[in-house]
């Protein structure tokens, strides 16, 4: 059990970095500008909104982007486990045509 506690503690290390990584490549750039216009769009809309109304937006809006980030997760983790048994069976398949 300790073991596959370690192998999970190195996963989600090896990809907490490899995101930094790939963030720090586009210089930081989260957000194209469509997207960040659209944020200042919808920010003026929501300041019109009664406080209670607001509050209710935000919620939404933040347990929407949780769960994309969640997904994306998910779809990085399913990418890198598909990668590593493609290049295992790759290596068997190598190892086989070299005897």
């Amino acid at each position: 059990m300790e073991l596959t506690e370690n192998m999970e503690e190195f996963l989600n290390d090896l990809i907490g970095k490899r995101m930094e990584q790939v963030y720090q490549e586009n210089d930081g750039e989260q957000y194209d500008p469509f997207n960040e216009e659209l944020e200042l769009k919808v920010q003026k809309v929501i300041r019109k909104l009664p406080q209670k109304q607001r509050k209710v937006i935000f919620d939404y809006m933040t347990e929407t982007s949780n769960n994309n980030s969640d997904l994306n997760e998910f779809y990085y983790r399913m990418g890198l486990r598909d990668g590593l048994k493609l290049k295992e069976t790759i290596k068997t398949i190598l190892d086989t045509l070299m005897e």
